[in-house]
């Protein structure tokens, strides 16, 4: 098993993935039932936030509250040059519900993440669909941009719905194929 990522991140990697952890609950800790207000899926929510930024990206995308009655997605969008914008989406009807600019990069962290962007061939989608492939009705909640070994790799986690095991999945980003599956 590889090295716990958080050690070996750059910088605007370790930024987004604390920025998008901070005050929540795991909604892989929940019950597959309890997510049943959720209707809009992570492809969807992918789309909807990347549209909100111009020739934007998505870098890490979050289901916060699934559990609630105004379940949300929550998103960070890099520019071309690495600026980071926070789009928040109502995971019921898919409206967006505001946008904030993200955390503030130096040069050298925008430039990394460039860097993970460009080398990055599959897409976020493809890598959760992937990784949810695994069994039937899983419930992608979550999909991040990451760096092992420095090459770009996405990182999704799953909940199964029909036994409510959840599972952390490691997608390549440059070739798609799955190089790791952890109970989260």
């Amino acid at each position: 098993m590889w090295k716990r990522l958080v050690v070996v991140l750059c910088v605007p990697v370790v930024a987004l993935s604390l920025l998008v952890a901070c005050g929540r609950e795991d909604p892989l800790n929940e019950p597959a039932e309890r997510f049943g207000m959720v209707e809009v899926d992570y492809a969807r929510a992918i789309r909807l936030s990347a549209a909100e930024v111009t020739a934007g990206e998505l870098v890490a995308l979050d289901l916060k509250e699934p559990e609630s009655d105004s379940p949300e997605w929550e998103s960070r969008i890099a520019d071309q040059d690495g600026q980071l914008t926070t789009v928040r989406l109502d995971a019921t009807r898919g409206e967006v519900l505001g946008t904030s600019s993200g955390p503030d990069l130096t040069d050298s962290e925008r430039q990394e993440l460039v860097r993970l962007l460009e080398e990055a061939r599959i897409l976020p989608d493809e890598a959760a669909r992937e990784a949810a492939e695994t069994a039937e009705g899983d419930v992608v909640t979550a999909v991040e941009l990451q760096e092992r070994d420095g090459n770009p790799v996405w990182r999704v986690s799953v909940l199964g719905v029909a036994d409510e095991t959840a599972t952390v999945h490691v997608v390549d980003a440059r070739s798609g194929e799955v190089l790791d599956r952890s109970p989260a």
